[in-house]
């Protein structure tokens, strides 16, 4: 354990350095790993199919997003589609989401996205995203999102500051990986990548100035292939899984240092007609309700989207942001 060791000398300073590169390199290959593993399993059961999850007019600052700092039913019905309201009505549901959003923001930050979340947290943040759905001011979420457009509603940088999805929840339990940032980098569309920023966890027991100087930050990266399933439903497909060195020691690496990484097998249509018993030849696999890879777009505005995700469920919050943190 590294809790009171005392920092006097430089060997000191250089076992931490030895032990969080070993930690490093421990919990990157085990990510990797294990992500490429589950990858590997849902795209047996997926192929094509995208093999995985994903206001108003105020702003909200990087300052803002860094203050609160990642089985579905077998036929889901996809999610419902907001009407256009007149100008007067717009105008008071706009305010309504705005004061909505600083209460799920407040509850966010709180539960620390969720991870440190009671079932009671959980219940009253689920209340209220699911109270906001229904002042969505965009109607066609996947508009755009085909044809990668760049004004496509989706086509932005995503920082999450909530999320019940057990496959995410359980990273945060990890005693070797510390979870920094968790994204969802749709600014290339139909490509959405998920991202998860990971220190060792156990830089955490040293003084801020010397975990600053020893820091080591690695970065998961999960590719995916969108297509639009209806106005709201999204559908995924997993192509590739890399890791990232952000910094060893802290510093950072030379950009020749390529990134660790594996592309993902897909499998044939006619091999998800079996899988996921389609029968009619006019359905496309990858867009039958039977398919459970994809997301549903709950609420989405400028600066703020909610997702409920296909399998293996789970509801995700994120707010815009420039760009993934350096």
């Amino acid at each position: 354990m590294l809790r009171g060791t005392t920092l006097s000398s430089p060997s000191a300073l250089i076992s931490i350095d030895l032990v969080a590169a070993l930690h490093l390199v421990a919990l990157s290959a085990a990510i990797n790993k294990m992500r490429v593993a589950v990858a590997l399993c849902v795209a047996i059961g997926c192929g094509n199919a995208f093999v995985h999850k994903p206001a108003s007019r105020l702003h909200y600052s990087s300052a803002a997003a860094a203050a609160v700092e990642d089985a579905a039913p077998a036929e889901p019905a996809p999610a419902a589609v907001a009407e256009p309201a007149p100008a007067a009505d717009a105008a008071d549901a706009a305010a309504d989401a705005a004061s909505l959003k600083a209460e799920i923001f407040a509850a966010c930050a709180a539960s620390d996205r969720g991870f440190a979340a009671s079932a009671a947290d959980r219940a009253n943040i689920e209340a209220l995203l699911e109270e906001i759905a229904e002042l969505s001011p965009t109607a066609n979420a996947t508009a755009g999102l085909a044809a990668g457009a760049a004004g496509a509603p989706l086509a932005k940088c995503w920082r999450l500051v909530y999320t019940s999805a057990s496959d995410v929840s359980t990273l945060g339990a990890n005693p070797l990986a510390a979870l920094g940032g968790i994204y969802q980098d749709a600014r290339d569309l139909p490509v959405i990548t998920n991202v998860i920023d990971l220190t060792p966890r156990a830089l955490q027991n040293l003084p801020p100035g010397v975990a600053a100087t020893v820091g080591t930050a690695s970065r998961l990266r999960v590719r995916t292939r969108a297509r639009p399933r209806g106005a709201a439903r999204v559908g995924l497909s997993f192509e590739r899984v890399e890791v990232e060195q952000l910094s060893v020691l802290g510093r950072k690496p030379p950009d020749w240092l390529p990134r660790l990484g594996v592309d993902l097998p897909q499998l044939g249509l006619d091999v998800q007609r079996r899988v996921f018993g389609v029968s009619d030849e006019a359905v496309d696999p990858r867009d039958a309700d039977s398919n459970p890879a994809f997301f549903d777009v709950t609420y989405l505005d400028d600066d703020f989207l909610v997702i409920q995700q296909g399998s293996p469920g789970g509801m995700f919050a994120a707010i815009k942001v420039d760009d993934l943190a350096d």
